[in-house]
């Protein structure tokens, strides 16, 4: 049996947020999709840093607050995916599996970061709309099958 390298990655958190019914989805304007596309849609959370330690929860609510201002209360995961990062991202081809968590809204306005260009508050009704066929629309979809 042929001898095979273990292949690196990244573990990322995602904050499902709701509020009133409605979740917040991101809109990423830098070229860290696989497909290199500049307005893809997004989820605040980010990778695990290696200074985050065990505190994943701590972590969460860390890149939340950055990327969107935002106060949240962090659920169960419920979800799992992966994707590979775009080419003019930091970690180019990098795969970041990301751990999708229930989460609620606590305080806060929207205020986004620098790695977001835009956001929106979808609900079950109208999420299909940014469908994009990514990983990350998928991961939308079962949190709203959730609520089935």
């Amino acid at each position: 049996m042929a001898e095979t390298e273990n292949q690196l990655f990244f573990v990322g958190q995602k904050a499902f947020i709701d509020k009133a019914g409605k979740l917040l989805v991101l809109h990423g304007k830098d070229s860290d999709s696989e497909a290199g596309e500049s307005n893809y849609i997004d989820l605040p959370g980010g990778r695990i840093q290696e200074d985050d330690g065990v505190n994943f929860f701590e972590s969460l609510r860390r890149e939340v607050r950055e990327e969107c201002g935002l106060e949240i209360e962090i659920g169960k995961p419920f979800c799992i995916y992966f994707r590979k990062l775009g080419a003019r991202s930091r970690t180019p081809g990098m795969l970041v599996y990301n751990v999708g968590f229930q989460c609620a809204y606590k305080s806060g306005e929207v205020r986004l970061s620098y790695e977001h260009s835009g956001y929106e508050w979808v609900t079950k009704d109208d999420y299909s709309k940014l469908d994009d066929g990514s990983a990350t629309f998928q991961a939308l979809k079962e949190y709203f099958d959730l609520l089935k």
